[in-house]
């Protein structure tokens, strides 16, 4: 799950508690993040000329707009199209990227029951925000097409969301010139910070607690850090990383 409004390169040695009370009752503390995304499993279908004539249409066509973009210029989504379509599991624009309104402060999320990515447009609103949501939830997506990750086990959410996070929210070289960590410490810091954003997934989509989702965090870390498959690196924030690895991702099948 997406959950960022920003790329930001947080330090931090505990998770701090991630409070999703102000939004879902008791009797939805464990719907696995589907009560953010309440046009899933709707049983209420607008017509045509609701769709039409309300304020979501316009956002609904510009974030269709975005995702369009996106996919035809942006190079981590473009690499995790090709990789998701050399595992056999081709993305079909109509079929596999929704848009549509969430609750709360989420940008987008990925539902494996309908193999669908969903693009939050009253919150990713602008290209950039699409962009990264589309890339954060292609790499569950690739995990789910690749590993058959089960998001029902916390482990194998933890490993997803944790390599989510390394890819595109956490980036050693912000680290360094925000000042808050050095040459010495940095890879210590950029782990700290994939764990901090790999938790809070975690706390907002299960019914756990900030402590248990570091607990498994650091149980699966290691493996699952280290697994850059099928970026092949770190991408560095504002680099020529993303073309480069889009570029070499040729080398490994991964073409139109």
């Amino acid at each position: 799950m997406d959950n960022t409004n920003e790329d930001k390169t947080k330090s931090t040695n505990d998770a701090s508690p991630f409070d999703t009370s102000k939004y879902k009752s008791s009797e939805q503390s464990e719907d696995h993040g589907y009560y953010f995304y309440p046009e899933r499993g709707s049983t209420k279908v607008k017509t045509f000329w609701e769709n039409l004539w309300t304020e979501g249409r316009g956002k609904k066509f510009k974030c269709e707009a975005n995702v369009t973009w996106c996919i035809e210029n942006n190079p981590m989504v473009k690499l995790m199209m090709r990789a998701l379509k050399s595992r056999g599991c081709e993305v079909n624009l109509r079929r596999h990227i929704a848009c549509e309104p969430c609750i709360g402060y989420v940008n987008g999320g990925f539902d494996p029951s309908a193999n669908q990515v969903v693009i939050c447009q009253n919150t990713a609103k602008k290209k950039w925000q699409c962009c990264n949501v589309l890339a954060h939830e292609f790499i569950h997506a690739f995990d789910y097409c690749r590993a058959k990750v089960d998001f029902m086990d916390l482990r194998h959410l933890a490993c997803t969301e944790i390599r989510a996070a390394n890819f595109m929210h956490c980036s050693f070289m912000a680290a360094f010139s925000a000042g808050v960590t050095s040459p010495v410490n940095i890879k210590e810091k950029h782990a700290d910070c994939v764990k901090h954003q790999a938790v809070k997934s975690m706390v907002i989509v299960r019914n756990v607690s900030s402590e248990e989702a570091m607990e498994i965090v650091n149980s699966v870390f290691d493996k699952c850090y280290n697994d850059l498959e099928p970026v092949g690196r770190i991408p560095r924030k504002a680099s020529r990383d993303p073309h480069r690895a889009l570029i070499e991702g040729q080398m490994y099948g991964y073409t139109n």
